[in-house]
């Protein structure tokens, strides 16, 4: 939450370039000290600085929050989707990339490459159009909190939550600031817990999977070489991506035609069911069940797009980068939790008498990821019930602006009855308006009429 404050504050952009300068350290600290024990020491500890960034396999909240100022709000959840996308396609390229470079050039070589990628990404945030926060705030998905996907106006549902700071709050501890941030709007706390729930069964089937199936293949050990070993795994997590990025295809077509609540509530589900089938491989222990345990595991994995896509909708106007930074200390405090658990449990599960004990991990997962279920459907029904409070009011505002319309100086023209009348002036009549009135081409604005709210959608069409 206190680096996603900071991108509010100081532009999000300036937060990507930091991390990317962050990302970048490890290589500089091989090239330094080169590819010895003193350079391994000390890459591993600049490394740890991307932490304070909410940095994941799935990408950091400063990414998620530049995009959000870089598209319009009802296409965020679209471009949430593609950005997967182009994680899981980079990685693949990379990974073939840095292959060929070492084969070519040495280890080295490899190092080098990392910088020349960290220099082209600094050089491509430095081309990015920059763009005020206002601005990107300007545009509405609907007037009155709803349209007709269920799509709440972009803050709408946190403006009636009550209880926002000013972006100028400061806490000592990044967590604390994250979790006392949510805590202050219930949409956002709920739709942190879920991603809590989603994000521990995602990390927890992650760092269990490759070791359950080479426990499975009975690969473990000196059963066979560190080669063989070696090619399968390369090849899962090339399969992991490959899925994933086939699997955010389809969800970026989804999340255009169906509400980002409802994308949400299926893609939990569907990690529910996915968690269900890798412990199958008991009974099929062949290598290409293997890459079905991936597939599996790679499409519980889409849930990440869904509750980022999210966060627009239930944070602040304005605070849109803290709200993702506090969405990303959950998940980083899942995959903490996730990890402890692994190596506390896995150990105390092999001196058991359970054959292949790895499996239970599975149905916990997707006990973890139904429980989100649930609180997701609830995050649905509590955010309607907001847009109907903000339609009701609207709906009352307008009627009250018609109501005093007919009620207005003969003096004042028929335009500026219906226009708000802005603060500390008087109202002016809308110069488009009074030529279409001119013009004598349209009846609803005849000179004899008074206008009315129905007419003015008329009009503008």
């Amino acid at each position: 939450g206190a680096y996603g404050r900071f991108g509010d504050r100081h532009g999000n952009r300036l937060a990507c370039a930091i991390l990317v300068l962050l990302s970048t350290l490890p290589c500089a600290a091989y090239l330094v000290f080169g590819l010895t024990e003193r350079g391994l020491w000390v890459a591993s500890g600049l490394g740890l600085l991307q932490g304070f960034t909410g940095l994941s396999m799935s990408g950091a909240p400063c990414m998620f929050a530049l995009l959000h100022e870089l598209v319009l709000p009802e296409d965020f959840a679209v471009f949430m989707a593609i950005v997967v996308i182009a994680i899981s396609f980079v990685s693949i390229s990379g990974t073939f990339a840095a292959h060929a470079i070492q084969s070519r050039g040495g280890e080295g070589a490899v190092v080098w490459f990392g910088c020349a990628i960290g220099v082209f990404t600094m050089g491509g945030l430095a081309l990015l159009p920059g763009r005020k926060l206002e601005t990107a705030r300007s545009a509405e998905v609907t007037p009155g909190g709803l349209g007709h996907d269920d799509r709440l106006e972009e803050g709408g549902a946190a403006k009636a939550q009550g209880g926002s700071h000013a972006v100028g709050d400061d806490t000592s501890c990044a967590l604390i600031s994250s979790v006392y941030f949510a805590m202050s709007h219930p949409l956002l706390l709920r739709l942190c817990v879920v991603t809590l729930l989603l994000s521990a069964s995602e990390g927890i089937a992650i760092g269990v999977m490759s070791q359950f199936v080479l426990d499975c293949l009975g690969w473990l050990g000196a059963a066979v070489d560190v080669q063989t070993r070696t090619s399968l795994l390369f090849n899962m997590n090339i399969a992991l991506s490959a899925t994933l990025a086939v699997a955010c295809v389809f969800l970026s077509f989804v999340s255009a035609h169906v509400s980002a609540y409802s994308v949400l509530i299926w893609t939990s589900v569907i990690a529910v069911v996915m968690q269900l089938w890798p412990p199958v491989m008991l009974w099929m222990p062949h290598v290409w069940y293997a890459f079905v345990v991936v597939v599996c595991v790679a499409l519980s994995m889409c849930v990440g797009p869904s509750t980022s896509a999210l966060v627009p909708l239930v944070s602040p106007p304005g605070r849109v980068g803290e709200a993702m930074g506090a969405m990303g200390s959950f998940k980083c405090l899942s995959f903490l939790v996730g990890n402890v658990i692994c190596i506390s449990v896995v150990p105390l599960l092999h001196r058991t008498n359970i054959a292949k004990p790895l499996w239970l991990f599975f149905p916990w997962c997707s006990f973890c990821a139904l429980c989100a279920v649930p609180l997701a459907i609830g995050l649905r029904r509590r955010a309607d019930g907001r847009g109907q409070a903000g339609e009701q009011q609207g709906s009352a505002a307008q009627k009250a602006d018609v109501s005093g319309s007919s009620e207005a100086p003969a003096s004042l023209e028929p335009s500026e009855a219906v226009r708000p009348r802005p603060k500390g002036g008087s109202p002016k009549s809308c110069p488009i308006i009074e030529v279409l009135r001119s013009s004598g081409s349209f009846p609803c604005i005849a000179p004899e009429r008074t206008l009315t709210q129905r007419d003015i959608p008329f009009c503008a069409a």
